[in-house]
C-alpha cells in the first residue's frame, strides 16, 4: 500500500523525509510537552510505559505499494498513542523499551479519528487489520504474527478510534503546534547554515588573503636580497675603480721621473755635442793652418802625409760619432713625444674615470633610493632612518679616508688633489643628500616598479662598467706596443 498521506480536513502529515527535515533539532531537548495523555502528565521516564504513556506497541507487518510496482511487505514497529498510529524502523524497538519514550520522528503517523478498522485476510497474510477512512485514498493494511496478536491490535485500534472530543482537539493542537516548531526550526536551521555559509566564505577569504600577503613577502625578500647584492657588486666595482685610479697616478708618477731622466740625459748629450762641435773647429783651424804650412813647407810633404791620414781618420771618427750622438738625440726626442702623449693620454684616463666614478655615484644613488623603498615596505621608518644614517657614516668615513690618502700622496699630487678635493666634497655632499632623501621616501609606495628600474639601471652600469674596462685593457695594450717595438 502507499504511504501515509496528507489529510487536509484532520491536518496534514508530512512524510517521512519531511519530517525528518523539519524536526532534525527537536531531539537535542530532554523533554517535550506532547509526549503526555491528555488526562494526566508524565513527569519522568519511569511513569511513562506501554500502559500509561501508550495503548499498544508490537512489530506489524506493513503492506506498500509503488507505482508501476508490485506490493511488498515490509516489517515496522508501530506505537499506538491516544488517536494516533506511529509507525518507526525495527531498530526503534529497543531504544522505546528501554526509554520508554516516543520519538518524534516517526517514520509514518496514521490519525485514527473517523476510521474503521477490519480484521481479514490478504495473499500470504492472514491476520490482517484493514484500516480505511473516506478521505483516504486507498486503505492500509498490516498484518498481526498471529491471531493472538491480531485481537488485541483489533480491541486497541477501535477504542483508539473512539476518543474524546477533548483528546481530538489536543491531538490537533500538538500537530500544529509540531508542525510551527517544525517551521521555525527549519527557518533556525536556515539561517543557522547561511551564517555558517558567511563565516566559511569569509575564513577562505581570509586564508587565500595571507596566502597572497606570504606571496608577496616572498618576492619582496627575493627583490631585497637582489638589490642588496647588486649594492655590493657596485660598491666593489668602485673599489676597483679607485684602485685603478690609484696604479694610474702611480704610473704618472714614474714617467714623470723618467721624463725627468731623460731631460738629463739630453743635456748631458747637448753638452757633449757642443765639445765636439768645438774640438771640430779646432781641429778645421788646424787643418787650415796645415794647409797654409804645406804651400810653405813641401819638403816636408811626405812627414806631413802620416799626419794628415791620421787627421783624416780621427775626422772620420768624430764624424760617425757625431752621427750616432745626432740618431741618439732623435730617438730620445721620439721617446720624449711618446711619454708627452702618454701623459695626455692618462689624463684623459684621469677625466674618464672621474666621469666614470660620478656616474657610479649616481647609479648608487639610485640602487640606494630603491633599497630603501624596498626597505620601508617591510620595515617601520625608524628602522629606515637607522639604516639610512649608518649608510652616511661609512660614506663620511670612507670619504675621509680618501682624503687622508689623498693629503699623503705628497708635493707631487698637489695638481690631482686640486682635481679630485672638489670631487671628494660633491661625493660627500652627495651621500648627505641620498639620506635626506631616504628619509623622506621611507614611507613611499610602489615598491615593484622602483625594483624594475633598479635592475635596468644596474644593467646598464654593469655594461657601461665592463665597456670602460675593455677600452681601457685596448687602449693600454696599444700603447705599449710601440714600446715593445722600440
Amino acid at each position: 500500500m502507499s504511504k501515509c498521506p496528507k489529510l487536509t480536513d484532520m491536518g496534514s502529515f508530512p512524510s517521512e523525509k519531511h519530517q525528518q527535515a523539519s524536526f532534525s533539532n527537536l531531539t537535542r531537548k530532554k523533554c517535550n510537552d506532547y509526549d503526555l495523555t491528555p488526562e494526566e502528565d508524565c513527569t519522568g521516564y519511569d511513569e511513562m510505559g506501554p500502559v500509561i504513556g501508550v495503548q499498544s506497541y508490537g512489530i506489524l507487518m506493513k503492506k506498500y505499494k509503488r507505482k508501476n510496482r508490485s506490493a511488498k511487505w515490509a516489517k515496522r514497529f508501530f506505537v499506538l498513542k491516544e488517536c494516533f498510529l506511529m509507525y518507526y524502523s525495527t531498530s526503534y524497538m529497543k531504544t522505546f523499551e528501554k526509554t520508554r519514550r516516543i520519538d518524534l520522528h516517526p517514520k509514518g503517523i496514521i490519525p485514527l479519528i473517523g476510521c474503521s478498522i477490519v480484521s481479514g485476510g490478504d495473499v500470504d497474510k492472514k491476520n490482517c487489520l484493514l484500516i480505511a477512512h473516506p478521505q483516504l485514498p486507498s486503505a492500509i493494511i498490516v498484518a498481526a504474527p498471529d491471531h493472538q496478536t491480531q485481537d488485541k491490535w483489533l480491541k486497541a485500534l477501535r477504542s483508539a478510534t473512539k476518543i474524546s472530543y477533548k483528546n481530538t482537539v489536543v491531538g490537533e493542537t500538538m500537530i500544529r503546534e509540531l508542525e510551527n516548531r517544525g517551521v521555525l526550526l527549519s527557518e533556525e536551521k536556515k539561517s543557522y547554515e547561511e551564517r555558517l555559509e558567511a563565516e566559511a566564505r569569509a575564513r577562505m577569504e581570509e586564508h587565500e588573503r595571507a596566502d597572497e600577503l606570504a606571496k608577496d613577502k616572498e618576492e619582496l625578500e627575493a627583490e631585497r636580497e637582489k638589490l642588496i647584492r647588486t649594492t655590493k657588486k657596485l660598491k666593489d666595482d668602485l673599489q676597483n675603480v679607485k684602485n685603478e685610479l690609484k696604479m694610474t697616478n702611480e704610473m704618472k708618477k714614474t714617467l714623470e721621473q723618467e721624463k725627468i731622466s731623460l731631460n738629463s740625459k739630453t743635456e748631458h748629450l747637448q753638452a757633449n755635442m757642443e765639445s765636439l762641435n768645438i774640438e771640430k773647429e779646432k781641429i778645421h783651424e788646424q787643418l787650415q793652418e796645415i794647409v797654409r804650412e804645406r804651400e810653405k813647407v813641401l819638403i816636408d810633404n811626405q812627414n806631413l802625409s802620416t799626419d794628415k791620414c791620421q787627421l783624416n781618420n780621427r775626422l772620420m771618427e768624430i764624424e760617425t760619432s757625431r752621427k750616432c750622438i745626432i740618431t741618439e738625440k732623435e730617438k730620445i726626442e721620439t721617446l720624449l713625444r711618446m711619454n708627452e702623449q702618454k701623459t695626455q693620454d692618462l689624463e684623459k684616463e684621469r677625466q674618464y674615470y672621474t666621469i666614470k666614478t660620478s656616474e657610479l655615484m649616481e647609479h648608487l644613488k639610485e640602487v640606494s633610493d630603491q633599497r630603501d623603498l624596498t626597505e620601508s615596505e617591510l620595515k617601520e621608518q625608524m628602522m629606515a632612518r637607522i639604516g639610512a644614517e649608518k649608510q652616511l657614516q661609512a660614506a663620511e668615513k670612507a670619504l675621509e679616508h680618501l682624503e687622508m690618502a689623498l693629503k699623503m700622496t705628497g708635493a707631487q699630487m698637489t695638481e690631482l688633489q686640486e682635481h679630485i678635493m672638489p670631487d671628494v666634497h660633491k661625493l660627500r655632499e652627495f651621500f648627505e643628500q641620498c639620506a635626506e632623501e631616504s628619509r623622506f621616501e621611507a614611507n613611499r609606495t610602489g615598491i615593484m616598479r622602483n625594483a624594475v628600474y633598479a635592475r635596468k639601471s644596474i644593467r646598464r652600469s654593469k655594461r657601461g662598467v665592463r665597456s670602460s674596462i675593455r677600452k681601457k685593457e685596448t687602449h693600454q695594450l696599444r700603447e705599449k706596443e710601440p714600446l715593445m717595438q722600440l
